[in-house]
Order: C-alpha cells, then structure tokens, then sequence
C-alpha cells in the first residue's frame, strides 16, 4: 500500500465548527454556574456576618445597661459610637458599618415603652444601602421569627433593619 497524501475522500483529523461550538457552550455553562456559586457563597458570609455583627452588639448594649443600670443614650449620629459605650463596641465592627451597605446607629428605649435598638439605615451616601427585601426576609427566617413586622430582628423605619437589643421582643 501507498500512502496517499492529500486525497479527496479523506476524512480531517481536526475539529469540526459544531464541536468547538459546543465545547465553549459547555465551559460558558460551567463558568456561569461558578459565578453564581461564588456570589451565593459571598451574600452567605455577609449574612453570617451581619447576625454575627447584631448579635455582638446587641450583647454590648445589654453588658453596658446591666452595668451602669441604664442603656446609653442616643448620639443622634449614625456610625457614631453611643456616650460610654467606647470600651464595649471598641472590638466590633460598629463603625465599620453593615457588609450589605449601610451604618449602624442606636435607637435607646423611650417612656413609650419602645425597646432599645440598634438600626441599620442608608443615610450614609458613600455607604448605601444594598439589601434588598428578599434579603431580609431570608436574613429574618435565619435569625429570628421569619415576619419582618415581630419578632427581634425586625423593619423600622423606611423598611430599614432594627435588631432589638433587649432580653426579649
């Protein structure tokens, strides 16, 4: 036999358009389901953070109303840390603001019988406020009683977030 170079009837060894169209369909596909993976996995962590954030303050508020017998007063001032609270906020994450946007403030309890609370607002123009209401409806059924309008973890004002700090809500 002769080896016959260039024939006709020869069949390419390469790949073919609708091969490499599909390979590239298939890594598109892969590459997409990764991204959404890895924004799931970050809007996690920032919602483990954020619990962890309220929970941590809502303690520090309570240590400092068990100690001097009554809660701090109100700054007036988002992201600025409540008169005598310094040493209880100091190793937090308070003037750092939310991972969703946002400044924390300090709402104290009122002789209406409003409990203390710490809030979560979009005053802040260089901080805004990206939490969506599926968020907090996700972030209310993980802590708290899953109806933003009860419960501790709770909407306040503008349907911004509000984490009571008392005992109970």
């Amino acid at each position: 036999r002769t080896i016959q170079q260039g024939c006709r009837g020869c069949r390419s060894r390469g790949f073919t358009l609708l091969e490499v169209a599909l390979v590239l369909l298939v890594a598109g596909l892969a590459f997409w389901l990764g991204l959404l993976l890895l924004g799931r996995g970050l809007q996690q962590r920032r919602a483990d953070r954020f619990i962890a954030d309220l929970e941590t303050f809502a303690a520090a508020f309570q240590d400092y109303h068990r100690q001097q017998g009554v809660w701090p007063p109100s700054t007036g001032e988002t992201k600025a840390v409540p008169g005598g609270m310094e040493n209880f906020l100091r190793e937090t994450n308070w003037s750092l603001g939310s991972p969703f946007g946002g400044t924390y403030g300090w709402v104290p309890p009122d002789s209406a019988g409003r409990q203390g609370a710490v809030t979560l607002t979009a005053f802040s123009p260089n901080f805004p406020l990206g939490l969506t209401r599926a968020g907090l409806l996700e972030l209310d059924r993980r802590m708290d009683d899953g109806d933003p309008a009860t419960g501790r973890f709770r909407t306040g004002f503008n349907g911004w977030p509000v984490y009571l700090a008392g005992d109970k809500p």
